[in-house]
Formats: C-alpha cells, sequence, structure tokens
C-alpha cells in the first residue's frame, strides 16, 4: 500500500502513464506506443515503471475516449411541508437521479454526472451548498457522460490480466476541458473541440452551465488517410507530410539538393504532389469534423451572430490547423485558441478531476451499494 497516484491516458495509439506522489507531483512519467495488443503494450508500460520505482502498481485511474460516449440529462425534484437543510437532502437527490439513469440505461455506465443548476423554494438558484440553508422545495438539472458497460469491462479485464484494478474510468477529453475551463474567463459562451486520433469530442458551456455535448468517429487519422488515398501515397509518409506541412515554411528547406533527413515539401516537388491540393484534403476533412462535431448544434445556433466567441481547439490533431486555411469556423468564431499539451499534461488533469468535489458524485454511488432491508428480502425470495 502507498500513497501515490497512477493515471493511464489509454489512447488509440498509445498510452502514457504518470505516478504522482501525495503532493500531487508527478515522480515517473513514460509512454508507450500500442503495439500488438493492448494487453502486451499495458504489460511493457506497467513493468517498466514498476521496475523505475521499485514498488507494485496495484490500482489506477484510466483516462479514455471513445466516439461512443453521449450525453444524458434529467431534471429532478423534492418537495417537503417543512423547511428541510439542504445538504441533507442534496446527495440523496443526486443517488436518486442516478439510480434512475442506472436503471433505464442499463446497459451503459455512468461514467460522469454534472450539476448544471440548483434551484431552490421561489426558483432562487444556488452555486453551492452550504449548511445554513434550509428549503422546502430542490430541483436538480444534471448532465450525464455515459458508455457502454460491454465496452468498459472489455477495457477493465485487460487491466485484470495484468493484475491492475481500475478504481475510476474517466472521458479523458471531458477531464481536460475540464480542466481548461477553470483556466479562462468568460462572460458567457465557451466552445471546445477535442481533435483526437480517431474521434473528435466538443462541449459547449453557456456561463458555466454545460450544455452541450458530441463525440464523433472521425479524427487527425482520417486525414493522414484521405492524403494516402488521393496522393497515393504510404500511410506513414502521409502523416509525417501531414504534420510537418503545418509548420511554417520559413523553418523548412525547399531545396532539392538537401542532404538532411527526409524534407515533406521537397519530396513533395519531385513527386509533383500539388502543395494546393495536400491544402485542400486537409481544410475538406477539418471542416467535417468542426462541422459535425459543433457547427451543427443548437448551441451554436442560438448564439448571436453579431457577437462572435472564442473556439478552443486541443487535442493531437489541433495541431493540424492552420491561420492560413480559410475553414468553416473563422465565420462563426472571432479567434481559434490553441491549447498545447505535454505527455504528463494529460494525467495531470485526470489526477486533479479525480480529486475534484464533481467526481465525487460518482464515487459515493460506487462505493454506497447498501442495499435496503425490502431489497435484501426480494434478492434473498429471488434466487
Amino acid at each position: 500500500m502507498n500513497n501515490l497516484d497512477t493515471i493511464i491516458d489509454l489512447g488509440s495509439e498509445n498510452l502514457k502513464l504518470s505516478v504522482f506522489n501525495n503532493k500531487n507531483k508527478s515522480i515517473f512519467s513514460s509512454k508507450q506506443k500500442i503495439n500488438d495488443t493492448l494487453e502486451k503494450s499495458l504489460n511493457i508500460l506497467i513493468r517498466d515503471a514498476e521496475k523505475h520505482l521499485s514498488l507494485h502498481i496495484d490500482d489506477v485511474v484510466v483516462l479514455y475516449d471513445s466516439p461512443k460516449y453521449y450525453s444524458l440529462d434529467i431534471s429532478i425534484k423534492k418537495v417537503f411541508d417543512y423547511n428541510t437543510p439542504i445538504k441533507k437532502i442534496y446527495y440523496n437527490l443526486i443517488e436518486e437521479a442516478h439510480f434512475l439513469i442506472s436503471q433505464n440505461n442499463f446497459k451503459d455506465q455512468i461514467i460522469h454526472l454534472i450539476i448544471n443548476n440548483i434551484i431552490t423554494d421561489d426558483n432562487k438558484n444556488l452555486d453551492k451548498i452550504t449548511d445554513d440553508i434550509k428549503t422546502k422545495s430542490l430541483i436538480l438539472e444534471i448532465k450525464f457522460i455515459c458508455l457502454n458497460k460491454t465496452l468498459i469491462e472489455n477495457i477493465t479485464n485487460k487491466f485484470k490480466n495484468n493484475n491492475i484494478k481500475i478504481l475510476n474510468l474517466y472521458c479523458t477529453s471531458y477531464v481536460k476541458i475540464y480542466s481548461y475551463k477553470k483556466q479562462l474567463s468568460y462572460k458567457d459562451y465557451l466552445f471546445f473541440i477535442d481533435i483526437g486520433f480517431e474521434r473528435s469530442s466538443s462541449f459547449v458551456f453557456n456561463n458555466s452551465k454545460f450544455e452541450f455535448f458530441k463525440s464523433i468517429p472521425i479524427g487527425g487519422n482520417n486525414i493522414t488517410k484521405d492524403i494516402s488515398k488521393i496522393l497515393k501515397l504510404s500511410l506513414e509518409y502521409s502523416e509525417d507530410l501531414k504534420i510537418k506541412f503545418n509548420r511554417s515554411e520559413n523553418n523548412i528547406s525547399f531545396k532539392k539538393n538537401s542532404t538532411k533527413e527526409i524534407n515533406p515539401f521537397s519530396e513533395t516537388l519531385e513527386k509533383n504532389i500539388s502543395i494546393d491540393l495536400l491544402k485542400q484534403i486537409i481544410v475538406a476533412r477539418l471542416d467535417e469534423i468542426i462541422e459535425l462535431s459543433i457547427l451543427e448544434s443548437t448551441s451554436i445556433k442560438n448564439v448571436n451572430p453579431c457577437s462572435k466567441h472564442n473556439l478552443t481547439i486541443t487535442g493531437g490533431g489541433s495541431k493540424l490547423l492552420s491561420n492560413n486555411y480559410n475553414l468553416s469556423i473563422n465565420k462563426t468564431f472571432s479567434e481559434v485558441v490553441f491549447y498545447d499539451q505535454n505527455d504528463t499534461f494529460v494525467c495531470e488533469t485526470g489526477l486533479n478531476y479525480h480529486k475534484s468535489e464533481e467526481s465525487y458524485h460518482i464515487k459515493i454511488k460506487e462505493k454506497s451499494k447498501k442495499l435496503g432491508f425490502f431489497e435484501n428480502f426480494f434478492n434473498l425470495f429471488s434466487k
């Protein structure tokens, strides 16, 4: 037993691991490309960390993204005959909402539970729960992010086969956005897109309330495949070309006789590949990602067209966007902000979220599996 927290970011292409001490400081980080199978790659990652730290890793927090995530909204209300301390009923109402969603979506598991509004008597909105507040009625407006249980079970088994227990599994893009949101000052709307390897996720917040979420099965790897197919290039070369194309032309030599490592730009000249066509391929797919993930949302349609907002783009795919591209977002947003992230950063956001008050709503549900008298009675005689 140790006081260390281990966070693993389970990506489509790579595994990232960070171990934090009791002061939330990273003491070890590593990265492992997923080769052959996830199970074998995970084994290499874990054993390498254990060897370096000279201890066994028994449990981890996992960050995982998938286009199969979806969101649900619920509004739940309780009315009382007399003024009741709000703290006494707040968590019970959250548990009731959790139970209702779980029972009616039994094939899926709740990954995140976000309280959007706390409304008491006479439609008073509360920012936080305190001991001194009493109320005769309580309304909670809650948003859930869910994922298929079979998919989670499949991931859990791969960790079990490496003698690792998953304490909690969170949506990677959501915990990153949760962290970014705290760093931004805003009055009304916040728009985010996280472009991953094989999926992209969009988020909209309005006055700090979580308004919209959507995940689609299209990401940066689709751009690589497009380049490969249309220009008849290998996937490896297309990936290299895609990444380096977005760098400043001033930093890249166009000389054909360069003796340095392979230069994608000089190579395109030698192979008579049109730079304009390459640009069109990248722009077309980026526009599709942006259109499908966020521009079709009702949140965008409700925004006043005269008051443009900023769009924050994160993830590996964010490196593909350039100010030189004539993208559809240029008409909707006044500025596009990019957040760069190193391998440790994603795990740091996972740790911060795991220790946040919001994550507590899911943890208390998992740990409070006490059955009532009648449920125990029913289970006993239904066997």
